[in-house]
């Protein structure tokens, strides 16, 4: 790890422990810029993290976008980049989704969003990775803005990661970026949850209860009409033995 690298994470940590620096009310225009690649200064990454740090112990609240009115997962990630990158992302984490490069979890850097599927079949969570198996985010109701673990719990719920800027140093400290915010094409997979899943089941189950009726009735009608022989067969020999009975019984008759 690079010495650079050591005091952003270090500066993380102390943020984590410094109270929440509000910034200026928020105007949400729902307008997505674009700003030029040329415009962002060295070490991007660095002050974005240090950004959302900052606001670590605000309240969620379902569609906030400012630590004055609170924040949800997207409107905190959306009010990150704003401030930081002069970037507005799109106001959903689905529709977050669709914007950036596709990365792998395997190869999650500082600043990639982390999207999360959790109630519903379609992506309803983002936080945003620090580093050091954790994210940052802004969890449910009647929690605040937090670092978080990204534990087996989480990363069962994970749905895709997605980078909206990448910031390289070669080996003389030269730093370049590039921008993913144009990007739109890669989208990430489609989770269908549990509903999804029950309804192949139940597909699958009524086709094999189908089946299973139909088998049952195949093997009524055998069996119907085996018994019906059995029954022909019965009545036969019980005809053929009352008559033989009766021609004893009247021979017997006779001989009184």
């Amino acid at each position: 790890m690079g010495f650079k690298k050591i005091i952003l994470l270090l500066g993380i940590i102390c943020s984590i422990f410094i109270q929440p620096a509000f910034a200026d009310e928020d105007d949400d225009t729902g307008q997505t810029e674009e700003v030029p690649v040329g415009a962002m200064t060295q070490d991007i990454i660095g002050n974005m993290l240090l950004q959302s740090v900052s606001l670590i112990g605000i309240p969620y609240k379902w569609g906030g976008n400012t630590p004055q009115q609170g924040m949800d997962c997207s409107g905190f990630i959306r009010y990150v980049f704003r401030k930081s990158l002069g970037i507005t992302l799109p106001r959903t984490a689905a529709e977050m989704a669709k914007v950036g490069k596709r990365v792998s979890i395997d190869e999650l850097e500082p600043g990639d969003l982390i999207f999360f599927t959790f109630h519903h079949s379609y992506i309803d969570h983002v936080g945003m990775y620090i580093g050091n198996n954790k994210f940052i985010q802004s969890p449910r109701t009647g929690e605040n803005i937090q670092v978080t673990e990204l534990t087996s719990v989480w990363r069962a719920k994970i749905n895709g990661a997605k980078r909206i800027v990448q910031e390289d140093e070669d080996t003389n400290g030269h730093t370049t970026v590039q921008s993913y915010q144009e990007i739109n094409d890669e989208a990430l997979p489609v989770r269908y949850g549990y509903t999804r899943r029950a309804v192949r089941k139940t597909g699958k189950s009524s086709g094999s209860k189908s089946n299973s009726k139909s088998n049952k009735s195949s093997n009524r009608n055998l069996t119907s009409g085996s018994s019906s022989r059995k029954r022909t067969t019965a009545t036969v020999t019980h005809t053929k033995s009352y008559t033989s009975v009766k021609k004893t019984s009247t021979v017997k008759k006779k001989r009184y």
